[in-house]
């Protein structure tokens, strides 16, 4: 059985306020480590305020932090993370999902994701394919956020360390379309696909949407047809789940930033 609208939003906001939380915690000791951090070779003042700024703008993948104008989220110092922490956390998805402020764009961005995928599903399978529909869970989910980015932040997401499972809304539908698949070439052992489409991506990981079935021969698994949700991690093996709430249950453990060891996912606060 689906899940209801329900259990969808219990499920995200579970995993929003799971990530939220640790990547709170990361920033505490990330900015502790730009504060106190020293460089190896004499700086001026101003120099060494210039470098722990560097330090945290990159995490946020900002390359310029004076040209932002918007007060609420400029940084001028590592403790300005703190003070605006609930603006940080939307800007740069902190909570694993991101969310656009206009709400009539959303609808609009929302409505042409659905219509390229039920465009490619008419165009797929002499036309079969429609008939399946949009997967319900899914388009509750996306009534509520408009991408999955899962733990970390700019930086760490951008140099590999996470998958983006949903890729999220903001295409027009004809490429939408695009991002349909063809059957024969996946290759996921122990499962049969009717169609679907590729909606996220990561280290040695494809994501997708597949309506699906377990093959006769997998001795416990659920052999009825339906839309589910795959990671497809290769050598890692392919995790396959039944709705966007065992989905989410899943990817709020993927690929945790380890809070012991910060420094493996950042540059250095000062260069020399």
């Amino acid at each position: 059985m689906d899940p209801t609208k329900t259990q969808v939003s219990a499920a995200l906001t579970h995993y929003r306020e799971r990530i939220a939380s640790h990547n709170r915690e990361a920033f505490t000791r990330l900015i502790h480590m730009a504060e106190t951090a020293q460089p190896s070779t004499p700086k001026t003042e101003a120099g060494l305020a210039a470098a722990r700024l560097r330090f945290i703008c990159g995490l946020l993948g900002i390359a310029r932090p004076e040209l932002h104008q918007n007060t609420e989220e400029r940084i001028e110092s590592p403790a300005d993370v703190n003070l605006k922490w609930p603006e940080l956390v939307r800007t740069y998805a902190l909570d694993g999902v991101t969310v656009g402020r206009d709400d009539e764009k959303r609808e609009v961005d929302r409505s042409a994701y659905r219509e390229g995928i039920l465009a490619g599903l008419q165009a797929s399978d002499g036309g079969d394919g429609k008939q399946l529909g949009f997967p319900d869970d899914l388009w509750a989910l996306m009534g509520l956020v408009d991408s999955l980015e899962g733990h970390g932040w700019p930086q760490y997401r951008e140099r590999g360390q996470q998958v983006r499972f949903w890729d999220g809304i903001g295409a027009s539908s004809a490429e939408v379309e695009q991002s349909l698949v063809d059957p024969a070439e996946l290759d996921l052992v122990g499962w049969e696909v009717l169609t679907g489409w590729e909606c996220g991506s990561g280290p040695e990981t494809t994501c997708y949407v597949l309506y699906c079935r377990a093959e006769e021969d997998e001795g416990g698994s659920d052999t009825s047809w339906q839309w589910r949700y795959v990671a497809d991690m290769g050598q890692n093996g392919v995790e396959v789940f039944d709705s966007v709430v065992e989905l989410l249950e899943w990817y709020e453990e993927l690929h945790v930033p380890d809070l012991e060891h910060l420094n493996w996912y950042t540059d250095k606060v000062f260069s020399d």
